[in-house]
């Protein structure tokens, strides 16, 4: 499949190299990357189980392939990032000052936004 603003790889897990990313994931991103305006950067896709941050957090959602983090460089980069997610229909968010991490885990609570 092939998507106008993203590529495949960019979701692959940084330790392993393995990509099981969801294609609905990518989908939802590109509406929002078409609403926001701006490139998305993905700083972490999919993650190996055996990735360290996956053995920190055995039920993070990126282990499923459901989930990103997108780099935002301040607050306002931020508003338009977390607007542009919600329009696409993300409900579950995580906000650091660097990050921005969205899931589509139907398997766990939503709405919710919690921070880092």
């Amino acid at each position: 499949m092939k998507w106008k603003y993203f590529k495949l790889e960019e979701f692959a897990c940084k330790y392993t190299g393995q990509n099981k990313i969801s294609h609905e994931l990518i989908d939802m991103l590109e509406e929002a990357r078409e609403i926001a305006g701006f490139p998305l950067v993905v700083t972490s896709g999919y993650r190996h189980e055996h990735h360290p941050e996956s053995i920190k957090n055995p039920s993070s959602s990126h282990i499923k392939g459901l989930a990103v983090d997108i780099k935002c460089a301040d607050s306002k980069s931020r508003a338009i990032i977390l607007e542009a997610l919600v329009e696409s229909g993300f409900k579950r968010f995580g906000l650091h000052k660097s990050f921005i991490h969205a899931d589509i885990d139907e398997n766990k609570a939503s709405p919710v936004i919690w921070l880092y």
